[in-house]
């Protein structure tokens, strides 16, 4: 298998990892509306760290240290306006409505596009 695809795997895993697992009470709130902003960072440093750990493994350090930087940056940015999208629009919460869905979407696709981002930059570089 080539290593492209085995680090996407790998980061997909890591992603999974980070978002879907260490749901607590102030983590989910802190999701919800994207603030306090200290706690949702915390969430991108995990999912950065997550990110790191994968890089490294598959690539090596120095590589890794980047896809920390760039996920954990940008996942707290990604999931604070997301949760910042609930707050001004509350419809958005209501999972029976269309809209929800489609922000839901949309968060998704922008992480994945930092984790092929991430993997070419890894590969390519």
């Amino acid at each position: 298998m080539s290593t492209i695809i085995i680090l996407l795997l790998s980061l997909n895993f890591a992603h999974f990892l980070g978002d879907y697992t260490p749901l607590n009470k102030w983590f989910l709130k802190a999701k919800q509306h994207g603030k306090p902003a200290w706690l949702v960072a915390g969430h991108g440093m995990l999912n950065g760290g997550l990110y790191g750990i994968a890089v490294w493994l598959i690539i090596g350090l120095k590589m890794a240290f980047w896809g920390f930087v760039i996920e954990a940056v940008t996942h707290t940015i990604i999931d604070v306006l997301k949760g910042r999208i609930n707050k001004w629009f509350p419809v958005v919460e209501n999972n029976t409505k269309q809209i929800h869905w489609t922000i839901m979407g949309a968060d998704q696709l922008f992480h994945q596009i930092v984790l092929i981002f991430i993997a070419c930059l890894c590969v390519c570089y």
